[in-house]
């Protein structure tokens, strides 16, 4: 998940004009370096996402020799030297090994999560002695069972259950288990994403899609690294309209058409901010399975037609019978979209008509950040895409090309060309949302 950096604040930087015979105090001293910090803290905050530059590992370790025996026990860590960077640009320097004992006490039942984290401390805001000179900027190391703050550096997270606390090494350390460090979840510094995505997901958790989404998020850094893209659950729980800060909704067409999750209300609310909505029917649903894949073999046996005389008139009859398959789609798509109608309505959308091959080949869905041809095949059936407005409606199997899924027997060229469809959809979403946002008088 995406962690919300904290909005820069804009006001102009000040600093100090230096003339012949300017009395250099303390006062201004302190305000000169002042604006040097600030700007290289607005720099790391707009171009960088904190975390850890390099070490600050953790192993487990015996207790210290000096320690009261009451504490001689299986709790204590070893962090490791090593730098990282804050949220707001502040570099966090551990010269040494440190020692650290995990204090919280097993839950009376079930698990907890215990989160070892570190902070920047400024100087400024500790009691030193007035006849110091020089200061070392500073850090704390704390210990919580809540999720780390945007502030915050993670750097390792343990899984405690009723059993009791007592640290042993993990078997396999890319799958942890209880009183095992955990390092998988620490965050590294790096360029940040110029586009951060957030996706709501409305509707029934216990599908396979909420899955297939997650997987779609997962895997936008590693293919397109300017974005990157977060899921968030929503439920019927949604109480302000504001709680709906993401750029992009998902919901399956039966989710949609019921709506009972969300009211209409709300929903206008979310799409008048330039946000979208993104709604996915199966083929099934559409009634267009057998169709989708008597189109299929036509356009394989056209394609491998050769140009020859002699197959002309083959050629232009398996045209004419592709375009009546063409024509009997777009018929069973009307009908599919037709329930949709009186809702888009209200929500301040006109479905107009549409035909199979609807989604023109300038459109930003199929052009950035990937240029799409003709759009991927996911078990057997076409997928088939159409955008009015901030209204996407998806037809086909596409969420279940984003993830491993045992149903379907992926290549792994069609699960890259879903999720690369998939991330122009993201990218689409959170486009026109920032331009709407731009525009607003808000």
């Amino acid at each position: 998940m995406i962690m919300q950096t904290p909005s820069l604040t804009i006001k102009p930087l000040e600093r100090l004009q230096v003339n012949d015979g300017l009395l250099l105090t303390a006062k201004l001293w302190k305000q000169a370096h002042d604006y040097h910090r600030q700007r290289q803290n607005i720099y790391y905050q707009s171009l960088h996402q904190p975390g850890i530059i390099s070490g600050l590992g953790i192993c487990i370790i015996e207790p210290p020799e000096e320690v009261a025996a009451e504490y001689k026990d299986r709790r204590w860590l070893k962090i490791k030297p090593g730098v990282a960077i804050d949220v707001n640009g502040n570099p966090i320097v551990v010269p040494r090994s440190l020692t650290f004992r995990i204090a919280s006490d097993s839950p009376k039942s079930g698990y907890i999560v215990v989160y070892v984290v570190i902070n920047y401390v400024d100087p400024d805001k500790l009691q030193i002695e007035n006849n110091n000179q020089l200061v070392t900027e500073t850090f704390r190391i704390d210990e919580k069972t809540n999720q780390p703050d945007s502030t915050e550096i993670e750097l390792c997270r343990i899984l405690l259950s009723a059993q009791g606390v007592e640290l042993t090494e993990s078997g396999d350390i890319l799958s942890p288990q209880v009183n095992n460090v955990d390092l998988r979840f620490r965050k590294h510094g790096q360029f940040k994403p110029s586009e951060e995505v957030i996706v709501g997901y409305l509707g029934n958790i216990e599908v396979n899609q909420v899955d297939n989404v997650f997987a779609l998020c997962k895997a936008v850094p590693g293919l397109y690294h300017k974005m990157e893209a977060s899921l968030v659950l929503m439920d019927d729980s949604i109480k302000d309209v504001n709680e709906l800060c993401c750029d992009i909704i998902y919901i399956t067409y039966q989710d949609f058409i019921s709506l009972r999750l969300i009211s209409l209300e709300k929903l206008q609310q979310f799409l008048k901010t330039g946000a979208v909505l993104f709604i996915e029917a199966s083929a099934r649903e559409a009634d267009i399975t057998d169709l989708s894949s008597v189109k299929q073999q036509l356009q394989t046996t056209i394609h491998g037609l050769s140009h020859q005389p002699d197959v002309v008139q083959v050629r232009q009859e398996l045209e004419v019978e592709l375009d009546a398959v063409n024509l009997k789609i777009t018929e069973q798509l009307e009908e599919l979209i037709s329930p949709m109608n009186n809702l888009t309505s209200q929500l301040g959308f006109e479905l107009s008509s549409i035909n199979c091959n609807d989604l023109s080949s300038d459109h930003l869905l199929r052009n950035h950040p990937f240029l799409f041809s003709q759009l991927p095949v996911i078990g057997g059936e076409s997928t088939y895409l159409f955008n009015w407005g901030g209204i996407i409606l998806s037809i086909g199997n596409l969420s279940s090309g984003w993830g491993i899924n045992n149903k379907y027997s992926l290549s792994r060229e069609t699960i890259r060309s879903a999720q690369e469809i998939g991330i122009n959809i993201l990218y689409f979403s959170w486009y026109r949302h920032q331009i709407k946002s731009l525009s607003s008088q808000v």
